[in-house]
């Protein structure tokens, strides 16, 4: 598998650096590093990748979740991540019962030519997977750090930034101007 990555790296790196062709780009590494796995076998794989690694836990976020649980607000979770991955770091920070999850999904390929990916949940995408699974726009509230969410921060009431690279900042603050929340600078900017 690594054999076939190599030379195909520079052209999937280049897919997954733009919006338009990020899809293209995941799907084809899953491709490669699924050949011959099946999900069950990926979803292993993937379980034992996330409960061995150490966790940032991201406390204040946590708090943010843990107050609107704590309100009686139904919190969803909408990650461009598998589906295996993100129930384990929900898991392992005692929310995989308590909220909903929304997350990219794979599926076998025909022929054992691995996996793909049956659901993405980023960018536009995401908003249609949140519909399908009955939470259709508008949000009260939508946090993300990634300028992939803009369709989502722009169809929420609240729009809140957190954890952004400059890039996704610059970004975000072009694209949704001063009703975006900088939660890392609690000031509503100009």
């Amino acid at each position: 598998r690594r054999a076939l990555a190599l030379p195909i790296a520079p052209l999937g790196l280049a897919l997954m650096r733009f919006e338009p062709t990020r899809r293209a780009g995941v799907s084809l590494f899953l491709r490669i590093a699924s050949l011959g796995r099946s999900i069950d076998a990926l979803d292993a794989l993937a379980t034992g990748f996330a409960e061995s690694r150490a966790l940032r836990r991201r406390e204040r976020e946590i708090a943010w979740l843990e107050a609107d649980l704590a309100a009686g607000r139904r919190v969803v979770v909408a990650t461009g991540a598998f589906e295996t991955l993100a129930r384990v770091v929900l898991k392992r920070i005692g929310l995989d019962d308590r909220v909903v999850l929304v997350a990219s999904r794979l599926r076998d390929r025909a022929g054992g030519f691995g996996v793909g990916v049956s659901r993405h949940c980023n960018g536009e995408a995401k908003l249609l997977a949140l519909a399908v699974e009955g939470f259709p726009p508008p949000y009260a509230k939508a946090v993300s750090d990634s300028w992939a969410d803009v369709p989502l921060l722009a169809a929420a009431r609240e729009a809140v930034m957190v954890n952004a690279s400059p890039k996704s900042r610059k970004a975000l603050r072009r694209a949704l101007g001063p009703r975006l929340v900088d939660a890392d600078a609690p000031i509503v900017l100009p």
